[in-house]
């Protein structure tokens, strides 16, 4: 038990602060006074950090302050580009700091230091994109001499975010969502102050509801990690097992890393919906990390009794689909449902913005691994997803996609396997972290998986050129037949 304890000690304050910042979320969200509801989140999650972090809160705190400045100091034009570049460049010299004689910090200080880089850098973006696209609207109005309507606009800025000092500085440490996360928009912490919606929201009802699946979570972490441990892998006694064995122990290690972000996730989306963070009327159809998608202008004037009426969600909160994580038969589709926040993040401030574009998505992969960290176990993990996709879309289009009734559930159960499998030998590298224990794994199994892809990619590509055959044969014969006809006439 103390050796459990021992071992497990960062992560059980960790769990303990998140259980904290759930609990004391009725507290804070009846604090009246808009600008003292503001220190008290901010106050709270400069402390959360300097518990965690010790001496080396110093990192997330410094760091988010030389963004803000960036921020305001840089031209609205280039302020994204100016602190995009300063909040990764303080990441490698935060993740390399054992090299210039300061300690490594922790894993727990990394994750904060995580949330911070997206909080200035998505922030910077918010500034950015809403100058643009207010700059464009009126160029259009004075073109047109009509008025533009908020259907017109970009869905993304509807109107220009400029947030001052303060709120930058409240915005970066508040307590809600900096241990974990989930990100949020700028827009949606705004709202949370000027809106009426978390009085009325069921913030207490949708706490309970996230909460009810973490003692499972945590439970079946606690029992696969210690039946199934990652060391083993490295054992001469793994080795010695049976290959079916050694190419099935990645679905357990993946299965346990699951539980844990599950239940780190969950508690992170309850420390939101205990605040009333992010809550929003249904009707404006909410999306993860960006809040309403139609009609935000509308719900903005709404008034308090309109707002006590409403019915409301927190999906603008939501990481993981856990659901979907689990039954979806596709990679592509596995993608969107999970870590949907930072996956929100990444393509409206990489994918979207990155100007060349036969390079996105390496754009937005290459910024995911760096943001993850150096790791080669990062690189093999992420990058690997373009290459099985290249592969699943061909036979997703061929057998899937008109595929109805028994042979869709048989192509169905086919293709959730080939991912669940794919994603485990993956998920296998971003644990094993370092590319010597990735070696020495991959090695063990003769890097199977990589010539599996590889043939399956081939023989796609033969079965796809000789299915677009099939209807110019068909058609070729059905024209040498009328012509036939035509003769016989």
């Amino acid at each position: 038990m103390w050796a459990f304890l021992a071992k497990n000690k960062n992560d059980i304050i960790y769990l303990s602060l998140l259980l904290f910042s759930v609990a004391i979320g009725p507290y804070y969200r009846s604090i009246n006074s808009i600008n003292a509801r503001k220190w008290a989140g901010t106050g709270l999650g400069i402390l959360l950090i300097i518990i965690v972090s010790g001496y080396n809160a110093a990192h997330p705190i410094l760091s988010a302050i030389l963004g803000i400045l960036a921020i305001k100091l840089a031209t609205v034009k280039y302020c994204h580009v100016v602190t995009f570049f300063l909040m990764f460049g303080y990441l490698f010299f935060f993740r390399l700091s054992d090299k210039f004689g300061f300690p490594l910090p922790s894993g727990q200080t990394n994750l904060i230091e995580m949330i911070i880089v997206l909080r200035v850098v998505g922030v910077a973006f918010e500034i950015n994109g809403s100058w643009l696209a207010v700059g464009k609207a009126k160029r259009k109005k004075e073109e047109n001499k009509t008025e533009v309507k908020e259907t017109d606009k970009d869905d993304e800025f509807l109107e220009i975010i400029n947030p001052n000092l303060e709120d930058l500085f409240h915005y970066s440490f508040t307590y809600v969502g900096l241990l974990t996360g989930p990100y949020y928009r700028y827009r949606t912490f705004d709202d949370y102050f000027n809106l009426p919606y978390s009085k009325y929201a069921d913030c207490l009802g949708a706490t309970i509801n996230s909460l009810k699946m973490v003692p499972l979570y945590i439970s079946l972490y606690l029992a696969l990690s210690n039946i199934w441990p990652l060391e083993y892998v490295l054992t001469e006694e793994h080795n010695n097992r049976n290959f079916v064995y050694r190419m099935m122990y990645p679905w357990v290690l993946f299965a346990a890393f699951r539980q844990r972000i599950y239940s780190g996730m969950t508690l992170a989306e309850s420390v939101c919906t205990s605040a009333g963070v992010g809550a929003y009327p249904v009707e404006g159809r909410n999306r993860t990390g960006h809040g309403p998608t139609v009609g935000y202008l509308k719900l903005k004037q709404m008034t308090e009794e309109e707002a006590k009426k409403a019915q409301y969600d927190f999906k603008t909160m939501e990481s993981m689909d856990v659901w979907g994580c689990e039954t979806v038969e596709t990679l592509r589709d596995s993608m969107k449902v999970w870590n949907k926040a930072v996956q929100y993040w990444v393509a409206m401030v990489v994918y979207k913005r990155f100007p060349v574009k036969p390079l996105k998505i390496h754009a937005a992969l290459f910024v995911s691994v760096i943001w993850h960290g150096f790791h080669a176990g990062y690189f093999f993990c992420i990058y690997a997803c373009p290459f099985y996709l290249m592969a699943e879309d061909i036979y997703y289009k061929l057998y899937y996609k008109e595929a109805t009734g028994m042979k869709k559930k048989i192509v169905g159960f086919v293709m959730w396997f080939l991912r669940s499998h794919s994603e485990s030998y993956q998920a296998a590298a971003f644990l094993l972290l370092t590319f010597d224990r990735i070696w020495i794994y991959y090695s063990s199994m003769y890097h199977y998986w990589y010539g599996v892809w590889l043939a399956f990619l081939l023989l796609g590509v033969v079965l796809n050129k000789t299915q677009k055959r099939k209807p110019k044969k068909v058609q070729e014969k059905l024209d040498n037949k009328s012509g036939e006809k035509v003769k016989e006439n």
